[in-house]
C-alpha cells in the first residue's frame, strides 16, 4: 500500500527548502518524485527518489525532466540509454513533467551526447506539434 501520508510530510520539508538546484540538459539527477496516483511513475526509499533525465533547465524554479527505469524496455514511448558505467536505462517518454527544482537531490551522471541526443530524437518524434 502506498504511505501518501509520509510523502506529504515529506513533500512538506522539500518546499521548505530555499535553495534551488542548477541543474543542466542532459544531467541525471535523483528527484524526489514522490507517491503518486494509479500507474504515475514514483520514487522510492524514504526519499522517494527516482533517477530523471533533464531535458530543459531555462526557468528559475523548475524544469522539465524525464523519469528513468531500470528496467529495460523499448516501446514507442520510451528511449532505451547506456550510463557510463554501462548500465541500461529506460527513459519514460510518455512520463515527462515539470518539477520544482527543489525535487533534486543530486546529480548522479551526465549522459553523453549520444544517448542523449537519441533521447531527444524519439522525445521529439512524440511531442512534434
Amino acid at each position: 500500500m502506498k504511505d501518501f501520508h509520509d510523502w506529504n510530510k515529506k513533500k512538506i520539508e522539500i518546499d521548505g527548502f530555499i535553495e534551488f538546484q542548477h541543474p543542466k540538459e542532459g544531467e541525471i539527477w535523483w528527484c524526489r518524485l514522490g507517491v503518486n496516483i494509479g500507474s504515475e511513475v514514483y520514487g522510492k526509499g524514504k526519499e522517494y527518489t527516482r533517477p530523471v533525465l533533464i531535458i530543459n533547465s531555462e526557468g528559475s524554479e523548475n524544469c522539465i525532466c524525464i523519469p528513468l527505469s531500470s528496467k529495460v524496455k523499448n516501446t514507442k514511448y520510451s528511449c532505451i540509454i547506456k550510463t557510463d558505467d554501462d548500465k541500461l536505462h529506460t527513459a519514460l517518454l510518455f512520463q515527462v513533467r515539470s518539477i520544482d527544482k527543489r525535487r533534486l537531490k543530486e546529480k548522479v551522471y551526465d549522459l553523453n551526447k549520444g544517448e542523449y541526443k537519441k533521447v531527444k530524437i524519439v522525445f521529439d518524434k512524440l511531442f512534434k506539434i
